[in-house]
């Protein structure tokens, strides 16, 4: 299960950024197909083990898009990032974290896998657990306001010992 949603999100999320790249610049791009191909990918790394193979489909599509829109919006502020790196790890990122929650579904909508794999969350009596979609993409928005706070953080400190070292030339 794991092998196949993998595949089927980076799959999806080349091929949609390649024919969105496409639509917008009238040319190939196949750096844009690798990216999509990682855009994919990273937004299956949360949940690729929680969830149905049409949820990794549209987590990778939607991924694809997230990518993109993010690329646009960097070269928009002007600021420079040659590889892509921060669309496809850091906005991706966060759409995967996101998407663990949106899409680990069970029997229904209202049954939550959590760390159970295929299984769902059991409650002390032995019974799944309902009820707890919208506490776990709750946890999900604060895993990624936490993680932005914490590279946030250290970033700025390496970068401000970084500007505070530099030498006049």
């Amino acid at each position: 299960q794991v092998a196949m949603n993998t595949t089927l999100a980076a799959a999806t999320g080349g091929i949609a950024v390649f024919v969105i790249r496409y639509a917008l610049l009238r040319k190939y791009d196949v750096g844009g197909l690798c990216n999509g191909i990682l855009a994919g990918l990273v937004s299956i790394t949360a949940g690729c083990g929680n969830m149905e193979c049409g949820s990794a489909f549209a987590t990778g599509l939607i991924g694809a898009f997230v990518y993109q829109g993010a690329s646009m919006l960097l070269v928009k502020l002007k600021i420079d990032d040659p590889v892509d790196a921060v669309p496809v790890h850091g906005f991706c990122g966060i759409w995967g974290v996101l998407a663990a929650g949106f899409f680990d579904w069970g029997a229904g909508v209202d049954h939550f896998h959590g760390w159970s794999g295929f299984s769902c969350m059991m409650d002390d009596a032995g019974a799944c657990r309902t009820g707890i979609g919208g506490a776990a993409i709750g946890a999900q928005f604060i895993l990624v306001l936490a993680v932005i706070a914490w590279a946030g953080f250290w970033s700025g400190l390496a970068f401000a010992v970084l500007k505070m070292t530099r030498s006049e030339e």
